[in-house]
Parts: structure tokens; sequence; C-alpha cells
């Protein structure tokens, strides 16, 4: 009794008696700017996906279009025609063909000399030997250009064809779909053909793919004198007996280093000739220039979707900063240097980009990679040309991404520094 009565009665107040035993539970967690920062970014995950999801969205867009502009450039398509050199020489006359080889075919050995001569060239190539074309399948006569199958090519177009078999001394290669026929002809049928002399009568021994013949390309910017067929050298011989020069185009092989004056010098001798022209790789790459304002267009819709997700993320960090005025207070007020409360913001800001560039490339790529493999069998004859990442678009994706983030986290903390501690803390009642 004694001893409860020198007790004061606020001490036996604040007194209780423990009933169990209580474990005291540590954690060793260390608190920092980017603990701090992360446990913001992670606070309210439908906000957090929704602005790392239009953020990846233009990234996706931007990484798929900027790939297809890689791959379908026009210098990449229009190499695959000029796979010998820059420039090629070939039969252009609107005399009928058929003339031209009677008379002496333009391409001779006197010309194939002159380009010899000129100064860089290196190697004279033939690359197609053809002749113009009358045939006639049931009732219905169409005409073209049609290419003798060599050593040189037999290989690269057994590769293309898609119906029937290679010919054999009285057979030919017919183009599929075909539409001067209807497309009714079939595999095994007989059609009268002829190169401007006598007619016989030839059999489809199969159909080739046309989109798989660049090696036989037409030239221009169209090329509207590619083969619509292909015959053994023995039909050439008995159609027409008297020709023995059935040459059609050429590629030159020259100096890199000196193409542009071999430019000149065949441009030169273009014009001193008759009945020959001269395509030029330059000129195919300028027909393809349509393809660039296409993804360009493309290009510029990926980079406002990529815009509004930028100005997504700007209205999202600064309406945070400003609703966390009231805890950047009490943690100053606790010791939390505005370096740390910088560093945090900027943590939590990287968080956003971070997860953003990596849902881009989890998403983006596969699709991009399967969209690349589609667009390079269609456009390169079936050849599936290696993947090249677009380094420079998406660089810059990045590097606006983080320069944002890092600017707007810096410029609103020092915003708050700018008013003392004292007035944030009076704000707050």
């Amino acid at each position: 009794m004694k001893l409860a009565a020198n007790i004061s009665p606020v001490e036996a107040v604040r007194f209780t008696s423990p009933q169990k035993k209580i474990k005291n539970r540590t954690k060793r967690k260390k608190i920092s700017p980017c603990s701090l920062g992360m446990l913001n970014f992670r606070r309210d995950w439908k906000k957090t996906v929704s602005i790392v999801f239009s953020l990846s969205l233009g990234g996706i867009l931007l990484l798929a279009v900027s790939s297809l502009l890689i791959l379908q450039s026009p210098e990449k398509l229009a190499r695959q025609h000029f796979k010998n050199g820059d420039y090629k020489i070939y039969m252009d006359s609107d005399k009928e063909h058929i003339d031209l080889l009677k008379q002496g075919n333009p391409l001779n050995e006197e010309l194939k000399q002159e380009i010899q001569d000129i100064d860089g060239v290196e190697e004279i190539l033939v690359t197609r030997k053809s002749a113009g074309f009358e045939a006639t399948f049931h009732g219905i006569t169409a005409h073209g250009t049609c290419d003798m199958i060599t050593r040189e090519n037999r290989e690269l177009l057994v590769q293309t064809v898609l119906e029937g078999s290679m010919p054999g001394d009285n057979g030919i290669l017919l183009k599929d779909n075909y539409r001067d026929f209807d497309g009714k002809e079939k595999v095994g049928e007989t059609i009268e053909l002829s190169l401007g002399e006598k007619t016989i009568p030839v059999t489809i021994s199969g159909f080739f793919d046309g989109k798989k013949t660049i090696f036989a390309s037409g030239h221009g910017p169209i090329g509207v004198d590619g083969p619509m067929m292909f015959l053994p050298e023995k039909l050439f011989q008995e159609l027409i007996p008297d020709v023995t020069n059935f040459d059609y185009s050429w590629d030159i092989v020259c100096d890199p280093d000196k193409s542009e004056k071999v430019g000149k010098a065949l441009e030169n001798l273009v014009v001193s000739h008759t009945d020959i022209g001269l395509d030029t790789f330059e000129d195919k790459v300028d027909s393809y220039g349509y393809m660039n304002v296409a993804y360009g267009i493309m290009q510029v819709i990926s980079w406002f979707i990529f815009l509004f997700g930028v100005i997504n993320l700007i209205n999202t960090t600064l309406s945070n900063q400003y609703s966390r005025r009231q805890e950047n207070s009490v943690l100053r007020s606790v010791g939390l240097a505005p370096k740390q409360l910088t560093q945090m913001a900027v943590w939590e800001g990287m968080g956003y980009v971070v997860s953003s560039i990596l849902l881009m490339l989890a998403i983006g790529l596969p699709i991009t990679l399967l969209v690349w493999r589609k667009f390079s069998i269609s456009a390169y004859a079936g050849q599936i040309l290696p993947y090249e990442f677009p380094w420079l678009q998406m660089g810059v994706y990045v590097v606006v991404l983080v320069t944002v983030e890092f600017i707007l986290s810096v410029w609103t903390i020092r915003r708050q520094k700018k008013q003392s501690l004292i007035e944030q803390m009076r704000a707050m009642e």
C-alpha cells in the first residue's frame, strides 16, 4: 500500500500491465532517395500503367515504322536491280525488235569495246538475251518480251518455278497470272509463238513467279520490258535462224571511286549512238522515292502519338509534384536535403521512362520482326534480309524521354525550394 501511495495519479494512469510478451521485429530496410522515388512510382498502379502504356505506344509504332523505313528504303530496293554496278546499257528503240536484230544488234562488239575503253570500267556482263514475241492462245493474241534461258540464269530461274517444270527444247515458261490470256492457260497446253518471222506451236512447261525474276527486271522507272516468258536457246535459233546476237541488256561493272566519271562517259556514249539506252542506279532510287513519302507520313504520325505520351508524362509529373508539396515539406522538416528531394523525384520519373522502354521492346520488337519478315519476303523476291535496328530514331526516343523527365523533376523541386519551409508548413494548415 505504501508503494502504491507513493505513485502519482498521472503515473498510475500511464501504467498498463502487460498481458503478454510483445515481440519486436526490426526491418533492416535502408531509406534512400531511390527507394522513396520507387515507392512513389508504385503508389497508384492504375495511373502508372496508363502513363507507361501511353509512352510505349508511340515507341512501338515508331520502332515498327522506322524499321520498315530502313527495310524498304529506295536505295535498298533499287540495289536489288543493280547487283553488279550502278549502270546498265540496254536496247531501247521504237523499231520492231526483230528488225533491230536482223539489221544488226546495236549491242555489238564495237560498242562493247568503246565501253571497255572508258577509264574505270572493269567488266561488261550480259544479263539478258531477249526478243519481242507474238503469241496466240484460244484466239487471243498477245505481245511482249521473252528472254533466253542461259547457263547464267538457269539456276536462278529454277527457283522461280511455281507450277510445272523447266522447259525442254520445245517448251516455254510463262509468267504466272499472265493477263493477256485471261489466266486460262494451263501446263501442257499449246500456244502459237512467233518472234517476228515464222510461227510454231510450243508447249507451256510451267509458270514462273514474276516477283522473283529480279535478275531479269525491266529498265526505266516502270520496267515495262521485263520478260513475260522464257525460252530455251534452241527455240530462239529455230524461230530466228539467221540471228546470232540476242544481247538485250549489259551490266557495266566499274571502279566505285570512278563511278561518277563512268556515268558521264556512258551518257555521252548513249547520245552518240542510236537504239540504246542507259539505266542508272540513281534513276531507280528516284523511282522508289514515293516509299519515303509514305513511310515519312507514318513516321510523323508515330511521333505525334509519342508526343501525346510525353504531354501526358509532363502533366502527370507536374500534378504529382504539386499534390505532394505537403509530403515534401514534411520530408524537408525531418532533415531531407533539397538535393535528396530532387533525386527522389528524378528516380520516380526514371521509373516511368525505364518501364515504358522495356514495354516498348517487349511488345514492339516481336511485332516489328514479324512485319519485317513479311515485308522482306514481299519486296525482295522471297529473301529475308537480316533485321536492322533503327538506332537513330529509337535513340532520339530514349533521349527525349530521359531529358523531359529529368528537366521536369529538377524544375518542380527548385520551384518548391523558392518557398520557405515555414510558408509551406503554414499552407498545410
